[in-house]
């Protein structure tokens, strides 16, 4: 499992009349030679690949090395990380209003970047409890807030009325990043997830090798006047104020946001435990040497818990690169259905993984891991498309910022998954999150999309 927005269309959101102006934009990307622009695309693309490295090796080898190191490490990951996410949720409207008055999203975003490269290679030589916590702190602030500057490239890269489809193209590559990860653990299988650290290292290398394209070649090409450092922070705070101000007045926009928190709360939970989650269900049939999946054994004398996992993340990123790609065309017709029927499928993913974790592993596979690729794949591509025909085109990162709020804040789910599976157990701690997630679905239900959407390019 791992994380995952560009031009409006239609505004269903005006600035107030406070707000500090930010010039009228224009894409230079729908003007650019072809060559040019699918260069810039593809090396935007890659950067989805590289930040899902992170996420996997979040997903894949941290959390569990840590819940085997320590004691009651599921409820000091939950804090740890719902602190990290309140900064980052609190800093993402002011990034991206500070994106918009500036015009240097490339630069912030490459300073992110290396920040989050760095705090991943500092997981290379293990340390204590504190260490790894500080350094997983630094390391998601760093994550969420350079995902606010890559959104405000989108435009940039993406020729009109195809934003959703680059996207979902982005969304499904990405997931070769869990791939990256993942066919380490397979070429060379540590023997336990005690062997993690040089993994991790070798993460955050790879992380800034696929990262390069996009910090290099691709520009912020809107048509912002630079501005000094401190007259732009104080105008980025001024239009943040406005735009909250405004949100009452605008339904659409606030509902969604709403059901974004709520859904994209128990995605940021789930991405961070699934590992961890996989390794604790199937610990006692893994121990007698009766876990099986696909013809392949595991146990003490067949192929370790640490493979076991890496082949269901395996499984996990072939489907969300799949139904990435699927449902890019639809995201351009109808955002609104994916990002509802994918949060139908997330529902379906938490109520398989407690019925059949431990047991079946068919079952288990097809819900928790088939619905989970399903669901995220199209609440990451159809979330930013919906914001895009929410959002004036010329306050683009601003407005990402806002949605920040909702992609990065896990408030409740990391901090209530880490308290119940520490002490009642993992099964309960998943069920809890269909609570957050059933409000989420009932906020999206009320969304209601403008008029009239502009027809993709042929």
């Amino acid at each position: 499992m791992a994380a995952r927005g560009g031009t409006g269309h239609t505004a269903a959101m005006a600035s107030s009349s406070s707000a500090t102006p930010v010039a009228p934009t224009t894409s230079s990307a729908s003007t650019a030679p072809g060559p040019a622009r699918r260069g810039a695309a593809t090396a935007w693309v890659l950067y989805d690949l590289a930040n899902t490295i992170y996420a996997a090796a979040l997903t894949y080898l941290f959390t569990p090395y840590f819940t085997d190191r320590f004691a009651d490490a599921r409820t000091s990951l939950g804090v740890t990380t719902t602190l990290s996410m309140l900064l980052a949720g609190l800093l993402s409207p002011w990034l991206g209003a500070l994106a918009d008055h500036t015009g240097r999203a490339r630069s912030l975003l490459a300073v992110a970047t290396l920040a989050n490269v760095a705090a991943m290679l500092a997981w290379a030589d293990g340390g204590s409890a504190t260490w790894l916590l500080g350094t997983l702190f630094v390391a998601n602030i760093a994550y969420q807030s350079a995902l606010t500057f890559y959104n405000a490239l989108l435009p940039s890269v993406a020729a009109p009325g195809r934003d959703g489809w680059l996207s979902g193209i982005g969304t499904g590559v990405g997931y070769f990043g869990n791939v990256v990860v993942l066919a380490s653990l397979m070429l060379v299988p540590p023997a336990s997830f005690a062997q993690a650290p040089g993994y991790l290292a070798f993460g955050g290398a790879a992380f800034l090798l696929f990262a390069l394209p996009c910090l290099c070649c691709v520009r912020d090409t809107r048509h912002i006047e630079p501005r000094p450092l401190g007259p732009a922070l104080a105008a980025s705070w001024r239009s943040l104020f406005a735009l909250l101000r405004s949100l009452p007045r605008q339904r659409a926009l606030l509902w969604f946001l709403v059901g974004n928190f709520c859904v994209v709360d128990v995605m940021n939970t789930a991405i961070q435990f699934f590992g961890d989650f996989v390794k604790e269900v199937y610990r006692e049939p893994f121990a007698r040497g009766e876990l099986h999946w696909c013809g392949l054994s595991f146990g003490p004398e067949a192929q370790s818990m640490v493979v076991f996992v890496a082949l269901l993340g395996f499984a996990f990123s072939g489907l969300a690169f799949g139904f990435g790609l699927l449902q890019a065309r639809w995201t351009d017709r109808q955002p609104l259905r994916v990002l509802r029927a994918s949060t139908l499928a997330l529902g379906v993913a938490l109520v398989g993984g407690a019925c059949f974790g431990g047991g079946d592993t068919t079952w288990f596979t097809l819900t928790l891991v088939g619905g989970g690729a399903f669901g995220m794949a199209g609440v990451w591509t159809a979330g930013r498309k919906v914001l895009l025909l929410l959002a004036p085109k010329e306050q683009v990162g601003a407005y990402f910022g806002l949605y920040g709020i909702t992609v990065k804040i896990s408030v409740l789910g990391s901090t209530t998954y880490g308290l119940i599976a520490d002490r009642s157990g993992m099964v309960p701690a998943l069920l809890a999150q269909v609570a957050p997630l059933l409000l989420g679905l009932i906020a999206l239900a009320m969304v209601r999309m403008p008029a009239t959407t502009p027809a993709p390019e042929p």
